[in-house]
């Protein structure tokens, strides 16, 4: 772990995030992975021949003319046509790869845990050199599955020098390998690129480790502590698990091995399994520390009164990282210029704001909310730490220029773009890809409060910014107020993350937006929308005994209570409670205060009754669901993308079997029921933060320590001992950045589960979803930290 200094440093030469920060993997879990003693090994390759390499896709591969023994892959960066099969409008397309494979015959690899070899990336100006990596098996397992993530793993790698890739995948099947495969994908030249991409690579081979950590499962990694990586807050509980048996646990500091507390362990016993917890509450003493439990240990860790200050940094060089339409510096240059919008005989250039994830996609929403919890998070560490809020104000004004670029004026809004791929940027040639454009209410009502929010945070700092910005708020809403009057839900393009609202988030965020412009403007007419809209919401809620429900609190899709309100990927679970804070926070003698506080306290009832189920790690249960539900395909169409009714419909059914039971029709998910998209960091963070705020309104301490709990897991007291945060902490895996590579502060969809199952995995493999970063979650990382401070 850095010490301040050296983090300051770091800082400094990053012209205060202004260059990408370069990731550190001395804490990684590559570092560890390479630091295991390896008990046997087989060749894949002899180095001789490169017709050993059966090729498919544009490209060659010739012995290397440098290096002995090496085979050189060469790929075009890009064509002057789609691959075969892609839409004629490009939407979401790159331009192919050079697939070369080594072809055993029938091989049983189960002598083996992991791939090793030596790569050298040789393409001059790419900031970000990947390779990707595809194991088959048609043994009793397939591989690829289903839906072609399993099986698949990217590396990112420096360029100009040799690098050594290790893969361990303990979790694959293997009893009969029929291929390997390396691919040299063409996404397209960055500003900086020459137009070929070749790689050297060497010493292929498979090899045997003794120990290999668990990827499936709520247990531990043998002679492993887990707690969060990076520290704990001075406040509050504070726990660490480990699968190890023993009776008294010590901490220790870490540069000196001094015991600082010894404490009695408490064994935890539940469906998950045995567990022995280390409760160190009582230790508030701000230090860098170390906790032994019989044969285990812990990494390094802290405690603190601000322990997610390097966090919040990591999280600005990330957000950095992904933008859009600027160079970014240790990064892509000027991106995007050709991705054009058009409505009404105008037209606009759809770049700003932020990449949505690895893939250079786009979504304003997207960026709208990345905009909103910086401006959280600005004002969380306003008079505190100077250089950090001008920084993270900087980044947020960026994303709020985006949002104001992409408006039309008459309730039309560029919504987004499928990019996958660096375009050339000249206007007129065939990569040219077409912006959606819409004039949907719910794009408006969330965006015109982004807007609502923007001017009071710019209020001293920027004021011309903030006048433009309550004036676009005023209009927007307006027209999402006729629109929804008019039209009623409108269900964008299946690509946007706005695909699944139901009317209750409608009217959360519409009673959101109308109470930050009651605020900006004292107008009655919002006051009145504010009560209108919430009025609808709590309708929505249940308030105990609907049929049979066991539980109360929660939230339904709409009045007539039949649906829960679920998420399984992007998650907007805080939007139901924002709604109601922000409503008390600005007409605190509304006559309905008293019902809005009802309601409140019951969402945090239930929030409270399934954090039980939660032990001994504390990430938030996905929620409470029908044991019917299964049976409704029009509300699986919305909630589950690139998949079918009819083919996952006993998978769904079986997803609700392996879950806790409540009643007969009632049980408990600990992860969401979901299928191709999966990874639950947005999930779990977004009921953290509901947690927080409702433990902020109504100083509830069990609250606030829900929300505290999410951060804990995300960085590293979960069962594989990780932090999810790219950079930041220890044992942090390689995250899926695409065409951006490994970007520090970059944090992933999420942890996933196993086919039907109901428990934790985390396959080594890097791969979309569940480890591609993603800004969505960043943005919940940054507005929990923020809900935390109040």
């Amino acid at each position: 772990m850095k010490t301040d200094r050296e983090f300051e440093q770091e800082l400094m030469a990053s012209g205060m995030v202004h260059f990408r920060m370069l990731p550190d993997d001395r804490d990684s879990l590559d570092r560890f992975f390479a630091e295991k003693d390896v008990k046997d090994s087989a060749p894949l390759w002899d180095g001789r021949e490169a017709s050993a390499f059966v090729l498919t896709g544009n490209g060659s591969a010739v012995l290397s003319k440098d290096t002995e023994g090496a085979v050189l892959l060469s790929a075009p960066a890009r064509m002057e046509h789609w691959p075969e099969g892609c839409p004629e409008d490009g939407d979401y397309c790159n331009f192919g790869a050079l697939n070369a494979s080594l072809i055993p015959s029938r091989s049983d690899w189960r002598a083996y845990n992991r791939i090793v070899f030596e790569v050298y990336p040789r393409t001059k100006g790419m900031h970000s050199p990947m390779l990707s990596l595809q194991l088959y098996n048609d043994g009793e397992v397939k591989i690829p599955d289903r839906y072609m993530r399993e099986g698949f793993h990217t590396v990112y790698l420096r360029n100009g020098r040799w690098n050594t890739v290790i893969w361990e995948f303990p979790s694959l099947p293997r009893d009969l390998v029929t291929g390997f495969t390396f691919q040299v994908n063409s996404y397209g030249k960055e500003l900086s690129m020459e137009d070929v991409i070749s790689v050297e690579i060497r010493n292929i081979r498979l090899e045997a480790v003794e120990q290999v950590s668990h990827t499936l499962g709520w247990e531990t990694d043998p002679g492993l502590v887990v707690c969060p990586t990076n520290g704990y807050a001075a406040e509050g509980k504070k726990t660490a698990v480990t699968s190890e048996e023993a009776d008294i646990f010590t901490v220790v500091r870490a540069d000196s091995d001094e015991t600082v507390f010894s404490g009695k362990t408490e064994i935890v016993v539940n469906e998950k399994g045995t567990f022995t917890v280390c409760d160190l509450s009582v230790l508030c003493e701000s230090g860098t520390y170390r906790i032994k439990c019989g044969n285990a240990e812990s990494p390094v860790f802290t405690i603190s009164g601000d322990p997610w200050y390097r966090a919040l940094w990591k999280a600005v060089n990330y957000l950095y990282s992904e933008r859009c339409g600027c160079p970014i510096g240790r990064g892509h240059g000027t991106c995007h210029t050709d991705i054009l919008a058009k409505h009404a005989g105008k037209t606009i250039v759809y770049n700003g704001g932020w990449h949505d994830a690895g893939d250079v996609s786009q979504q304003t929403l997207q960026t709208g909310e990345v905009a909103s919890a910086l401006l959280k998070a600005a004002e969380a560490v306003r008079g505190k730490h100077t250089a950090l809020y001008a920084r993270i104000m900087e980044e947020a004004a960026w994303g709020i220029d985006f949002v104001l670029k992409t408006r039309f004026g008459d309730g039309f809004r560029a919504t987004s773009a499928g990019i996958c791929r660096w375009t050339d940027g000249f206007i007129g040639t065939f990569d040219d890809c077409a912006a959606r454009v819409h004039d949907h209410s719910f794009e408006n009502y969330l965006l015109a409060g982004v807007e609502a929010e923007a001017a009071t945070g710019f209020r001293t700092m920027d004021p011309e910014l903030s006048d433009k910005c309550i004036a676009a708020a005023i209009e927007d809403f307006a027209h999402a107020e006729k629109a929804f009057a008019e039209r009623g839900p409108e269900l964008p393009s299946f690509y946007e993350h706005t695909y699944n609202s139901s009317i209750s988030l409608y009217h959360a965020v519409a009673a959101r937006t109308a109470a930050r412009l009651y605020e900006q403007t004292g107008d009655g007419e919002y006051e009145q929308a504010v009560a209108r809209h919430l009025a609808e919401v709590m309708n929505c809620q249940e308030t105990g005994g609907t049929g049979g429900c066991p539980v109360r609190g929660f939230f339904y899709r709409d009045d007539t209570k039949k649906t829960i309100v679920h998420f399984n990927h992007q998650a907007r679970y805080e939007c139901f409670t924002e709604c109601f804070t922000e409503a008390l926070r600005v007409l605190p003698d509304h006559a309905e205060n008293a019902r809005w506080r009802q309601a409140l306290a019951l969402y945090g009832e239930y929030l409270k009754c399934m954090s039980g189920y939660s032990a001994p790690y504390g990430m938030q249960p996905a929620g409470i669901h029908k044991t019917d539900e299964y049976l409704d395909s029009a509300v699986f169409e919305l909630l589950h993308l690139l998949t079918a009714y009819e083919d996952e419909k006993e998978n769904y059914k079986e997803q609700l079997e392996n879950a806790a039971k409540l009643t007969p029709e009632y049980v408990v998910r600990m992860f969401p029921v979901w299928f191709s998209f999966r990874g639950n960091a947005a999930v779990h963070l977004s009921e953290g933060l509901s947690a927080a705020n409702i433990g902020a309104c109504l100083c509830d301490e069990q609250l606030t320590e829900i929300g505290r709990e999410q951060l804990y897991f995300l960085f590293g007291r979960n069962p594989f001992g990780q932090s999810l945060m790219y950079g930041e902490g220890s044992r942090f895996p390689a995250l899926y950045g695409a065409l951006n590579g490994e970007m520090t502060g970059a944090v992933p969809v999420g942890m996933e589960t196993r086919g039907n199952e109901d428990v934790p995995y985390w396959p080594v493999e890097n791969n979309a979803t569940y480890k591609e970063v993603w800004t969505s979650s960043v943005g919940k990382v940054l507005t929990l930290i923020a809900a935390l401070s109040k």
